[in-house]
């Protein structure tokens, strides 16, 4: 490490549900073996057992209120984004208010380092230059034109906005750092992929079954997710192995949710079951065969998940799970948005144990060495270590520049 290590971080964190708060909350546990407690101010968005299990990371020590989400509504109909524009105005009093109480719960918990877990909320920014604290800023977005995350600053008027307001900026994939690698963020910017603690998936069995088990999982209600294409892919498969389809994620219940429930007749008709969503490991132990169709998103943590388990995955050459799954080695991967590419690889994985099981022990190998919780904090540790110290160099900078100042214009 370049310096010492913080004492205690607050996270600010976008939700407590959803794949960047699990990240955020295995880091915290690991974080905490290492002697780096944990505090946190997290907008209110999660289950009751979500919340819980952030307070028992915290040991208590978190916040839960409503947060700036400073990103620009693209999924969101436009003649709706004034009105949820408003809303958010209102809630945190145009992120002011919001970002009064990240930097009171900075100051009572005595942490000495802001982590931002997303882009997508803007106070962990804005306190870290009220209180001249270190901040590091997580990226787990794809951003700019085109992507899914489009954000009020665009090209370099971003990239300088995120050189100014955090010392450390973390990329979650390869993919996510791609338009952030500029000589305006340099060396603040590096590459840590998110980790997972994998012992579980790592000691379950392999199935010893003649039908063969195919599933996609993921939230029902995200079409980014592209749940039809894996269902349009499933009806192309032509193989005499008997073989199921199983559509895995949490959904709401029918007739409150338009795209699901189109979704649920299109998989009736198709012959594939939707199972709803249980605990991640129980998914991969019923299951031989991973599909991911999207490729938007910037990492995959289900695709981890499943190669920790042993399995082989089917995916698109685009986004994060390009960067995750090893074409030939650990999965197959196809053309965006072709689910006959697609059927053609389920088929000759479900027509071939042996293969399998090749791909799948290769999957766990690279799970383990490269996406384990334990390197993910060793390294984010490292970045605290590193911001601190930056903080620190610019911060005597800064007070050698006054000292100069005051004895060129007496008075200052």
């Amino acid at each position: 490490m370049a310096g010492r290590a913080p004492r205690k971080v607050l996270h600010v964190m976008n939700a407590a549900v959803g794949g960047a708060a699990l990240s955020t909350l295995g880091l915290m546990r690991e974080l905490q073996k290492r002697g780096i407690a944990s505090s946190a101010v997290c907008h209110d968005a999660g289950s009751p057992e979500e919340r819980e299990a952030i307070r028992e990371a915290t040991l208590g020590e978190v916040v839960f209120t409503s947060l700036y989400w400073w990103n620009k509504k693209i999924r969101t109909p436009g003649w709706k984004r004034p009105l949820s524009e408003a809303k958010q105005w209102l809630r945190t009093g145009v992120h002011r208010v919001s970002a009064a109480k990240v930097a009171m719960a900075y100051r009572k918990w005595g942490a000495d380092l802001l982590h931002s877990n997303t882009l997508t909320t803007i106070e962990g920014a804005v306190v870290s230059r009220w209180l001249d604290v270190p901040h590091v800023w997580h990226v787990r977005e794809r951003v700019g034109p085109g992507n899914p995350f489009v954000f009020p600053l665009e090209g370099d008027g971003f990239l300088r906005f995120l050189s100014r307001h955090a010392d450390v900026v973390i990329a979650n994939s390869h993919t996510s750092a791609v338009p952030l690698r500029s000589p305006l963020l340099g060396p603040q910017l590096r590459v840590i992929p998110n980790g997972l603690a994998l012992d579980a998936y790592l000691a379950l069995p392999r199935r010893q079954d003649v039908k063969v088990i195919v599933a996609k999982v993921g939230n029902l209600t995200s079409a980014v997710k592209k749940h039809s294409l894996f269902i349009e892919a499933a009806t192309r498969v032509k193989s005499s192995t008997e073989v199921e389809f199983r559509l895995y994620g949490l959904a709401p219940e029918p007739g409150t949710h338009r795209h699901v429930d189109e979704l649920r007749a299109q998989a009736a008709r198709c012959n594939v079951r939707v199972m709803g969503f249980v605990d991640p490991v129980q998914i991969m132990k019923e299951i031989d065969v991973l599909v991911h169709a999207a490729d938007g998103e910037s990492f995959g943590r289900v695709i981890v998940e499943g190669m920790g388990a042993g399995l082989p995955v089917v995916g698109v050459n685009g986004g994060g799970v390009a960067e995750l799954v090893q074409h030939e080695k650990t999965g197959l991967l196809g053309p965006i948005d072709d689910a006959g590419a697609m059927a053609a690889h389920l088929q000759r994985l479900i027509d071939d144990a042996a293969l399998r099981a090749h791909m799948g022990d290769a999957g766990r190998v690279v799970a383990k060495t490269k996406y384990s919780i334990e390197g993910c904090a060793t390294a984010v540790a490292s970045a605290y270590a590193d911001a601190l110290a930056t903080h620190s160099r610019a911060a005597s900078q800064m007070s050698l520049f006054a000292e100069w100042a005051r004895g060129h214009w007496p008075g200052l």
